[in-house]
């Protein structure tokens, strides 16, 4: 049993649980026994008394969990007016001991906020903004300061809203335009038409220029030209601007004798002094200052008009400044965010998608990404309603319309551009090329271009009137759009890999790699593009009116694509129509055989040839007759001083090599006729710069299509 000493306990071996405290205070070893040898040796009372531990101060604060943290975070952010919106699977509690207790670690990578999902990329709806309108102008802020002051505070190197110009505005525009004192128009009052031409220039205007750019409503912007027009000393430098930009679109979509018959001048001569003009009004409206979306409507209408004059670099220059006044103006946010007016909001969208479908078009010929500006804003696409569905003291939007307005171009365009952010990788990154990708199944791809084929023949195929020619043009659009869809998402170029055939080895001995089926898709598509593109380059059905703002680049690559599965096949009835087609579109271009016009042409130009010969003697191989020569090979041929294939030759193989050695030449466009070009012919020189391949190379490398596409982008006037 223990005993007890000193009101304290002994173990079993008479030996103290702790030391003495004599010991203790000494710091010493105690040997724990009553009366211990320490005591005994020093002559002091040996007393066992039992330690007494007091509590430890903590040196360090308690390590703050990871939910403290983001707890403590998300206060932080409110309290500067931050709008935080708590994931559904926080759990706040702390009663989960291993989350509590566990030590703070190193986050690789931060959780993307609720708020920049793939709808919302950029975090708009996180942000507070502000848009002050002023006297017709009107500035949006972004910024959590200047949003939070307003326009009678903002940033001393900006100016007011309603400021008056100044004479550093002109020369502000003039870096831009280029307005040298010798192209001055003094006087812009002198320009304006009479008031027996105006109606037929606004009735032009409304038939074949407001379905091709919707950014005008017609009934506000008439009263307004013809009051302006007769108070001419109070017409304000906006409006003035936008006035001049309507003559300068409606001269651009006139032909000569209509020219002729309305002005009596020259349609050329006509067009340069109205673009001098509209150049000269936007200088004095301020433009690379102005906060008017009055004076950006009349610069984006005066970017589409100068698609005959400059070039696509220029255009894409231009195009970027009007996406950054937009940006200024705050039209990249929709209207009912900023608590806009339902006919001032409708006017926004038509604006910021004209100026959004305008850059996306001219970075798609350039072979560039479009401005990123255009994935930050959430303005959604103007509704399906004519001009008499708005009017300005409106309360609330008008319904949509189940038909065809003059606003479909423009919606269908808006589709488009959803479709391929669907397949985008990066936010902002929105091209035809995005169809490429093959993160995405083929499957996908089909299901999603039938689901706005499906959503076009609801909304506008059921309701077109042959006899209209606005009907007919947007159903081409349709049928055109969609074939373009299915020609990317099935091109031949997804199968090409890195790796090419060895240099020895004939084109015709390479292996097949893109199937028969994926190759049929492509072929027809293809085709079908052509036929499409001949209907309305022919003239007919009233579809001549549209042809002012109808581009061509979107050619050269369909003519690739039939080249190559014409190669392929050689004869048959489709190939017999194909070199119908081919025809009729080389007969469209006068410049591709009267002057050297570069090398997508000159290319074109060889690869012509060469699948003609192959068809040749593909169709001699069968036992068939020979096809009869078209005009436009005997040009072509001619042009490349190629001579025809040798009769001794039979056999594909014997016409292939007789064809691959084909000098190089360049190759413009015209109508043709042999018998015109005889005297210059010869005098061309070859492009021996320019290496082209066989066809057949193309599904095999990569590399070829990049050459291609970097051609057919620096290839001028395809507008």
């Amino acid at each position: 049993m223990p005993q007890s000493l000193g009101g304290e306990l002994l173990g079993r071996d008479g030996v103290f649980a702790y030391s003495c405290l004599a010991c203790r205070q000494r710091k010493i070893k105690c040997d724990r026994r009553p009366n211990c040898s320490n005591c005994t040796k020093t002559s002091k009372q040996c007393v066992f008394v039992p330690p007494v531990r007091g509590k430890r101060k903590r040196t360090k604060p308690p390590r703050e969990s990871l939910h403290g943290k983001l707890k403590r975070y998300e206060e932080l952010l409110k309290s500067y007016g931050a709008n935080v919106e708590p994931s559904d699977d926080f759990d706040d509690s702390d009663s989960d001991p291993e989350t509590a207790s566990r030590p703070d670690v190193e986050m690789d990578e931060v959780p993307e906020p609720r708020s920049k999902s793939r709808g919302d990329p950029f975090g708009l709806g996180d942000s507070k903004p502000q848009l002050v309108t002023k006297e017709g102008t009107s500035r949006y802020y972004d910024s959590a300061l200047w949003s939070s002051l307003g326009d009678q505070f903002q940033h001393p190197e900006t100016t007011s809203l309603g400021e008056p110009l100044d004479e550093s505005d002109d020369h502000e525009g003039g870096m831009l335009l280029e307005t040298e004192e010798h192209y001055r128009v003094e006087d812009l009052r002198s320009l304006h038409p009479s008031f027996q031409i105006l109606p037929k220039l606004r009735d032009i205007y409304a038939d074949r220029v407001d379905p091709m750019m919707k950014v005008l409503h017609l009934p506000t912007f008439w009263a307004a030209l013809t009051s302006g027009l007769r108070n001419s000393h109070k017409l304000s430098r906006s409006l003035e601007a936008e006035i001049f930009a309507f003559y300068l679109a409606t001269i651009c979509s006139l032909e000569e004798k209509e020219c002729q018959s309305l002005f009596g001048i020259p349609q050329p001569v006509l067009y340069s002094r109205y673009k001098l003009a509209t150049r000269q009004a936007l200088v004095n409206a301020g433009l690379l200052s102005t906060s008017s979306p009055t004076t950006l409507r009349a610069y984006g209408i005066f970017i589409m008009c100068l698609r005959k004059s400059h070039g696509g670099d220029t255009l894409y220059i231009f195009s970027g400044v009007a996406i950054r006044l937009a940006r200024k103006m705050g039209l990249h946010r929709d209207g009912t965010s900023l608590g806009l007016s339902p006919f001032e909001t409708e006017m926004r969208r038509r604006l910021w998608w004209h100026l959004a479908h305008m850059d996306f078009r001219l970075a798609e010929v350039l072979g560039t990404r479009p401005s990123l500006d255009l994935s930050c804003g959430d303005t959604k696409p103007p509704l399906n309603v004519d001009d008499e569905d708005l009017y300005p003291d409106m309360a609330d939007p008008p319904a949509e319309r189940d038909s065809i307005t003059p606003m479909a171009p423009c919606l269908l365009k808006c589709d488009i551009v959803e479709l391929l952010r669907k397949f985008s990788t990066r936010p902002g990154d929105v091209r035809w090329e995005a169809l490429y990708t093959p993160d995405v199944s083929l499957a996908k791809k089909d299901g999603a271009i039938r689901e706005v084929q499906d959503r076009w023949e609801r909304r506008y195929m059921r309701y077109c009137d042959p006899s209209e020619p606005f009907h007919t043009f947007v159903s081409l659009m349709v049928r055109s759009s969609i074939c373009k869809m299915k020609l990317f998402a099935h091109s031949p170029r997804r199968f090409a890999t890195s790796s090419r055939p060895p240099a020895a080895a004939p084109a015709a001995a390479a292996v097949v790699r893109v199937p028969r089926s994926e190759r049929d898709i492509v072929f027809e598509n293809a085709t079908k593009l052509l036929e499409y593109a001949t209907l309305v380059y022919e003239g007919g059905h009233g579809l001549e009116k549209y042809m002012w703002q109808v581009g061509t680049s979107y050619l050269w690559n369909t003519m690739l694509y039939v080249l190559i599965e014409a190669r392929r096949r050689g004869t048959g009835p489709k190939v017999d129509r194909l070199w119908q087609l081919v025809g009729t579109m080389f007969s469209h271009y006068h410049r591709v055989l009267e002057e050297p016009a570069g090398a997508v042409y000159a290319a074109l130009g060889k690869w012509t040839l060469e699948v003609w010969d192959h068809h040749v003697a593909a169709s001699m191989a069968e036992g068939l007759p020979e096809p009869p020569t078209p005009g436009y090979i005997d040009t072509i041929r001619r042009r490349h001083q190629k001579p025809p294939p040798p009769a001794s030759l039979s056999g594909p193989q014997g016409q292939i090599a007789a064809a691959r050695p084909a000098t190089r030449k360049s190759l413009g466009q015209a109508r043709f006729q042999p018998e015109r070009y005889d005297g210059d012919l010869l005098a061309l020189e070859p492009l021996e710069s320019y290496d082209f391949p066989d066809l057949l190379s193309f599904e095999m490398d990569p590399n070829e299509w990049v050459q291609w596409e970097q051609l057919v982008s620096g290839q001028s006037g395809f507008a």
